[in-house]
């Protein structure tokens, strides 16, 4: 259905960003005025409203309002009204690292270091905020050309599980990624921010490779990879990687917490300090530039 110039509480949708299974995503301006913003809508009149959809969109307006951080994506404000509910939120126009590594992943080595560091201390700083994020993936960081990054999309980001809560056992309900996820979050086994630290790393894996570090025929046996196998080493993928970092990158997804590092402010440090290549690869030479239509 086209929606453009439909009004949603105080704004006016003018471009459609994605759909995805529950939500869609539009850059909007306010009916009196031209500064863009971005808003995560759930329409009213659609298949897919419902009450706990309505829910995850308030729940993530809580936890994005309690964050501050240049790499994280700034949240305004969230209403309901006749047409649904909806989620007010920086407009921060570029496509995501998944996207950019489905591009050319290449393209990315030259920078890799800054973006990493920057996608680091987002979580960093979510952490330190008393959240954990619990889907992280490249979909959910948007990245520059400047390489500035905005760590995305709150709605299953949690409190950790309390002292009490590890002692008896707690189950969690399993949520995330497949491919990113950690075995204790495939196991329901309360929630942690290192478990934010095995997923980054198979983030971190993913743009180095250029592939990640497990795959499979079924859901199943990609959760039991996560649960079981070890991942190819970055070495035997790109020969230009430094042994160190590699082992790093492995030490990020170690199938236990406690072997993991310990923080997320820890992995920035490292990440901006350790040397990842050999020789630094250069930035790719762009032989035509291509102007970009403005909405």
């Amino acid at each position: 259905m086209a929606r453009t110039n439909e009004i949603v509480g105080d704004y006016r949708l003018f471009h459609m960003i994605r759909t995805g299974a529950v939500y869609e995503i539009w850059a909007v301006r306010p009916v009196s005025g031209n500064e863009s913003f971005a808003i995560k809508w759930l329409p009213k009149d659609s298949s897919r409203y419902s009450s706990a959809g309505v829910r995850e969109l308030k729940h993530e307006y809580t936890v994005g309002k309690s964050l501050d951080h240049p790499a994280v994506i700034k949240t305004y404000d969230y209403g309901t009204g006749k047409n649904g509910a909806w989620l007010l939120m920086e407009f921060f126009k570029t496509p995501n690292l998944k996207q950019q590594i489905i591009a050319n992943v290449k393209a990315l080595q030259w920078r890799v270091k800054e973006v990493l560091t920057n996608a680091a201390a987002g979580l960093a700083h979510m952490h330190e905020r008393g959240w954990v994020h619990r889907d992280i993936k490249p979909d959910n960081y948007l990245i520059n050309d400047a390489n500035e990054v905005r760590l995305i999309d709150f709605t299953i980001a949690a409190k950790p599980t309390g002292a009490l809560g590890k002692l008896l056992g707690s189950k969690t309900k399993i949520q995330g990624t497949y491919s990113y996820m950690g075995p204790e979050q495939i196991r329901g086994q309360g929630v942690d921010p290192r478990d934010d630290i095995y997923s980054f790393g198979c983030l971190v894996y993913e743009v180095l490779a250029g592939k990640l570090p497990f795959t499979a025929n079924t859901p199943p046996e990609l959760l039991q990879r996560h649960l079981k196998a070890k991942p190819p080493s970055l070495t035997v993928v790109d020969s230009n990687i430094k042994p160190e970092f590699a082992a790093f990158v492995t030490k990020m997804m170690a199938k236990k917490r406690e072997d993991r590092p310990q923080s997320m402010k820890e992995v920035m440090v490292k990440i901006k300090n350790e040397p990842i290549f050999y020789t630094q690869p250069e930035k790719p030479k762009v032989e035509a530039a291509v102007e970009e239509k403005s909405d």
